[in-house]
């Protein structure tokens, strides 16, 4: 057959076929040496070390920048007070108008264009925002305490455990080393938002731990409400809305119930501690099919609301209710320190 070269090249080759060989053979298959095939990964990481470099000076930068536009605030002596933005007011305790520094029963106050930074005395700073009014009530050497009367405050604190404390209409907020935004309306009303560390908040016999990546609402008159991941989808947080309203409602628990998620072992926790006695044990069943209780913490401790048994099932829930800002953030909070 004339094709037989085809399939056989010890066949005797036909003509035609190799005036066509002959033709094609400049553009013939020729093997790429495999330094060269590696170029491409090369040249890939190559850029992706690029943006990743790039990224991290533009973060760097911008740090500088806030601590440039904040240099005066990072020298501040104790209680002093520098204008951000505006022209903030800083009063004594007797309501007249004062220097630069913050005095025992004193006021910040700023209007709706101006903004202000408080060196807390010497364990970190608080940013007041617009509209907002900051009372310091004791400077002691065993604790320092504002009162947050309205308006919002993002503090940074590096101090022991229990030593900051922030008072509002709704609850007391204490610091237990981190940053955190508090937000307080004229009504009593705010929301607590944890970036670093861990806030309790107290008011009577109700304690509810925010840690970082989590948040709480403030009610006037009920005090803290349930902490909920600061991720949480819109129908859980109107389920812990329902309940912060109206804590004995059976219909608000079935709500958090429904919407809590193996990411929201925070609020049915808090929820175990907060139900009625009625309903306790729907909780409970909802929290152990998410995460077990350990082996010295029985169902009938839990439901007779024995402390121990339910401390120690926080220490097992504890590490998944975290959520620490991404690496950049948490080098712009270190570098505004």
């Amino acid at each position: 057959m004339a094709d037989d070269y085809l399939w056989d090249p010890t066949a005797a080759p036909d003509p035609e076929i190799e005036r066509l060989e002959a033709l094609l053979r400049p553009a013939a298959y020729r093997a790429t040496p495999l330094r060269a095939a590696e170029t491409p990964t090369r040249r890939r990481s190559i850029r992706i070390g690029a943006w990743a470099a790039l990224a991290a000076a533009t973060v760097v930068a911008a740090a500088g920048l806030s601590l440039a536009g904040r240099s005066r605030a990072a020298h501040l002596a104790p209680w002093a007070v520098a204008a951000a933005h505006g022209t903030p007011v800083v009063r004594n305790s007797a309501g007249a108008l004062a220097s630069g520094r913050l005095e025992r029963g004193g006021v910040v106050e700023t209007d709706a264009r101006s903004s202000a930074v408080l060196a807390v005395g010497r364990i970190g700073r608080a940013e007041l925002g617009p509209d907002s009014r900051l009372r310091l009530l004791d400077d002691a050497a065993a604790e320092h305490r504002l009162a947050l009367e309205h308006g919002t405050m993002h503090a940074s604190i590096d101090a022991p455990p229990r030593y900051f404390l922030v008072q509002t209409a709704s609850a007391l907020a204490v610091d237990l080393g981190c940053v955190y935004t508090l937000s307080d309306d004229e009504r009593g009303n705010g929301l607590l938002t944890v970036e670093q560390g861990e806030v309790e908040l107290q008011m009577g016999d109700v304690n509810v731990a925010v840690l970082a990546g989590n948040a709480a609402s403030l009610r006037n008159g009920r005090g803290p409400g349930l902490p909920y991941p600061v991720s949480a989808s819109d129908r859980l947080r109107r389920a812990v809305a329902a309940f912060d309203a109206d804590p004995a409602s059976d219909a608000a628990v079935g709500q958090v119930l429904a919407a809590a998620d193996a990411h929201s072992t925070i609020t049915l926790w808090h929820l175990l501690r907060r139900a009625s006695p009625a309903a306790r044990e729907r909780v409970y069943t909802r929290l152990a099919s998410i995460a077990p209780p350990p082996p010295t913490v029985t169902r009938e401790r839990v439901l007779q609301g024995e402390s121990g048994a339910l401390q120690r099932w926080r220490t097992d829930l504890q590490s998944s209710w975290v959520v620490d800002p991404p690496w950049w953030r948490q080098l712009w909070l270190a570098m505004r320190r």
